[in-house]
């Protein structure tokens, strides 16, 4: 041949990744996982008591529940203090609305994006139910593998 090559083809070595670090990665990348939910990320495998499909049967009920926080809406009550209205999925994908009324909301503020359990009272607003919370906390994510 007129023009030889020497040279051996090159080997890669096998990629290994992780649904955790494609969770991660995506997060970074575009704000949100795509390849599964945070409820993937979270540490504790504990959902919660009751689920959003369920809310319902627990009208005047304590109840705790997990969500991945979506939105949440700050007011000001007629008194001119400060309280907020949340929006969260379940595991199951489906949303639930949470009241944090001012002192709940001082003692347990919603910090942005994540997961938390969330306690507190089933009410029915307009056939709608919600819950106004008593408490509610960012719950621990599993350590980001890439780091590492």
């Amino acid at each position: 041949m007129l023009f030889e090559n020497e040279s051996s083809r090159p080997i890669l070595p096998k990629l290994e990744t992780s649904l955790l670090e494609d969770l991660y990665d995506e997060i970074e990348l575009i704000g949100f996982p795509v390849s599964g939910t945070m409820f993937n990320i979270a540490k504790s495998d504990y959902r919660g008591d009751v689920l959003s499909k369920d809310l319902r049967q627990y009208e005047g009920k304590v109840v705790r529940m997990v969500g991945d926080f979506v939105c949440d809406k700050p007011v000001h009550t007629k008194n001119g203090k400060y309280m907020k209205f949340g929006t969260f999925l379940d595991v199951e994908g489906n949303f639930f609305d949470t009241v944090h009324f001012p002192p709940s909301l001082k003692n347990f503020p919603l910090n942005g994006n994540g997961v938390y359990l969330v306690q507190g009272k089933v009410v029915l607003d307009f056939g709608y139910p919600g819950i106004e919370v008593q408490k509610v906390g960012r719950m621990p994510l599993k350590p980001d593998p890439r780091s590492v």
